[in-house]
């Protein structure tokens, strides 16, 4: 009961007027507002400043504590500007919110709404208030920058406009989402599904399976881990290092892929552009059976013709087989063994 009532006074909207004051449920937030000068910056915490006209600016904080059940998953909407997730060691979920505007009125329309659930759930969502007799405000006249800390189990489920999307030290995965804004993770353990319309995305340090999509982006892949990765775009290259999850797809429409991967035991990669060249160097643990189709094909070892234009080698004696397909109907394949273990 306690937890539901929580739940319903804790909608915060961290504006002019309500940063100022003190939101029950836990929480706590400290206004700043700066003029033409720009806003105040705290060097330990600062959040991104974007170059944004003269005009006006506020950095509040709030700092919310769990009522009963500790915070399990985070949901985040903001079109407005930059988000940041760290997580931490703690139990609080504390954010920093970094606010530009042409003027005051202005950035008073900026809104954040914070809502926590007693399943756990902290949703998160921005706004810019039109107001019925206020004049218009422009898109890409305001911005609301969001720099959030978490606990580590938490899960993050994030998504952007224009602005960044970044993701720090989590232990649960997440589902990112952009529209032309950048997505870039570091150091995460568990699932996680990242989408972006033609936002470049980075994945480092990933710990678990991976499905990244992106319509007209680069990926960048490295020291990825888990079951499972899958990764696809249409417009663009992939480039993947220290690979070594078992089941490996790697698709592309026009683009390039390279990837430097770790062939499991009886793991299987299928590496694919219809038109960019290809380049796979790959780290075996056991047998591995190349199977590759392309303009022009280098392996790397003899090859043997099989149909419909392929031809495949066998790296090692045939036990524990690592099957790689390798394709580009209208692109170069090259693949080569850049270390190889009994």
């Amino acid at each position: 009961m306690r937890a539901v009532s929580r739940a319903l006074i804790a909608i915060l909207a961290l504006s002019a007027s309500a940063a100022a004051q003190t939101p029950r449920g836990g929480a706590s937030a400290q206004p700043s507002r700066g003029g033409a000068t720009g806003p105040s910056h705290d060097a330990a915490s600062a959040a991104p400043d974007h170059g944004a006209a003269p005009g006006a600016s506020e950095r509040a904080r709030l700092s919310i504590e769990p009522a009963g059940h500790a915070f399990t998953r985070l949901s985040i909407e903001n079109p407005l500007g930059d988000v940041k997730v760290e997580g931490y060691d703690g139990t609080a979920i504390q954010i920093e919110s970094h606010k530009f505007a042409p003027d005051d009125d202005a950035l008073d329309r900026l809104h954040i709404s914070l809502v926590p659930s007693p399943d756990g759930t902290v949703s998160i969502k921005t706004t810019a208030d039109a107001g019925k007799e206020a004049r218009p405000i422009a898109r890409g006249a305001v911005r609301l920058d969001l720099v959030i800390r978490a606990p580590r189990d938490a899960r993050v489920e994030a998504v952007a406009g224009s602005g960044t999307l970044e993701v720090l030290n989590m232990d649960a995965g997440g589902d990112l989402d952009t529209a032309s804004g950048p997505i870039s993770v570091r150091n995460v353990q568990g699932d996680l599904l990242t989408h972006s319309v033609s936002g470049a995305t980075r994945l480092v340090q990933v710990f678990g399976s991976v499905d990244a999509q992106t319509l007209s982006s680069d990926l960048d892949l490295d020291t990825i881990g888990g079951e499972r990765l899958v990764a696809s775009v249409h417009h663009g290259r992939i480039e993947g290092r220290r690979v070594r999850a078992r089941d490996v797809e790697l698709t592309t429409t026009e683009g390039r892929i390279l990837l430097e991967a770790e062939a499991a035991l009886r793991g299987h990669l299928v590496v694919s552009s219809f038109q960019g060249d290809v380049d796979v160097q790959l780290r075996r643990h056991g047998a591995v059976l190349v199977r590759a189709r392309g303009t022009k094909v280098d392996l790397g070892a003899p090859m043997q013709p099989r149909p419909n234009g392929w031809v495949e080698s066998l790296f090692g004696q045939a036990s524990d087989t690592a099957l790689v397909e390798i394709r580009s109907p209208q692109g170069n394949v090259r693949f080569a063994i850049i270390e190889s273990r009994p």
